[in-house]
């Protein structure tokens, strides 16, 4: 008997190390990473519709290194059509080389069968913009300049280029950047559902300003802790920790574009973010800081205790083995949290 597939996605990026693209925290390669085809076999195992990942021979880490890889063999996109999965296509950063590097990859997704590809608009973490050479001003108008270049490419290829919030953009740049590329059929937004908190906004508010351009999604889950710099994110199961998915989903998935949510885990990595330090608001518009109350309320709400411990054991230093064996808990433990919410 065939079992039914519930409408998400899984990412490649939940399973890091066990894939082979992050090391141990002493820097020390899975000796036995595997293969794209697990991906495949674990979306069958939980009744997923779909994976997401690079078709790339290069793929970024998140220590922000670009590790190489085998590359995707034809018999895994032919394993994909057999196995009736759907294909979301990641692509790094979008300035990170000329835009013929994009519309070139555009092209190997659409030959591919993706019809979304997920792309970064940068490498800035916790919303810390303090570090980035020339300014935020002048880097979003590359950015601008760059999806001039390779929106029309995506139009007559019918692929969306979806961007995500990468820990770097507010929903107010998203929306500047949708109209100031044009305000392209081919433009979307590849929603992290944790992500809004890295720039101070609250997830659902986030979600709820930028629901019309949302063509992706990444469904991500923190935990909130208290901070002496603001407060932390760190990484957990779905469902464990603040991110409210219902409320979310039944925005995005009532937005009128066909969309495939797809699971997605933390970085191994806490996340620290800021708030309380003055030099990192002065890289955002003065006005952002009135989005900060309903994070702020989250955080009163379900932040915990500084005391409390918090890190992975990929960031206590565990074997590889541990580490594989805790994203697969996770992850296990996050298609289990989506199987009970799946949408009718």
């Amino acid at each position: 008997m065939q079992t039914t597939k519930i409408p998400y996605a899984l990412c490649a990026y939940s399973l890091p190390h066990t894939l082979g693209y992050l090391p141990t925290k002493q820097g020390e390669p899975n000796p036995q990473p595997k293969t794209l085809r697990l991906l495949l076999d674990a979306a069958d195992e939980f009744a997923l519709s779909g994976v997401e990942f690079s078709l790339a021979s290069v793929v970024s880490s998140f220590d922000g290194k670009q590790l190489p890889t085998s590359g995707v063999e034809a018999e895994i996109l032919e394993e994909i059509r057999e196995r009736s999965l759907t294909l979301i296509a990641d692509y790094g950063c979008i300035l990170d080389h000329e835009a013929e590097h994009l519309t070139a990859y555009l092209q190997t997704a659409a030959q591919a069968g993706a019809r979304t590809v997920r792309a970064t608009l940068s490498h800035i973490l916790c919303g810390d913009r303090r570090g980035l050479k020339g300014g935020w001003e002048s880097y979003f108008k590359a950015l601008v300049k760059r999806l001039q270049e390779v929106l029309p490419v995506a139009e007559q290829l019918g692929i969306t280029l979806a961007v995500e919030n990468h820990q770097d953009v507010t929903s107010a740049d998203l929306i500047a950047l949708f109209t100031e590329s044009g305000q392209s059929s081919a433009f979307g937004v590849t929603l992290d559902t944790g992500n809004p908190l890295a720039v101070g906004e609250d997830p659902v508010e986030f979600t709820q300003r930028i629901a019309p351009i949302i063509r992706h999604l990444h469904l991500k889950d923190y935990t909130l802790h208290y901070a002496p710099e603001g407060y932390r994110l760190v990484r957990c199961a779905a469902g464990e920790g603040v991110i409210d998915f219902p409320a979310i989903l039944a925005i995005v998935l009532s937005n009128g574009h066909s969309i495939l949510p797809a699971i997605e885990i933390a970085a191994q990595s806490t996340r620290t973010i800021p708030i309380l330090e003055q030099t990192w608001w002065d890289h955002f518009p003065a006005d952002h800081f009135r989005h900060l109350f309903p994070a702020l309320r989250l955080l009163w709400a379900k932040g915990a205790e500084q005391s409390l411990p918090y890190s992975s054991p990929w960031e206590q230093g565990a074997d590889s083995e541990t580490v594989v064996n805790e994203e697969w808990q996770i992850v296990r433990r996050s298609a289990a949290y989506f199987a009970n919410i799946a949408p009718q």
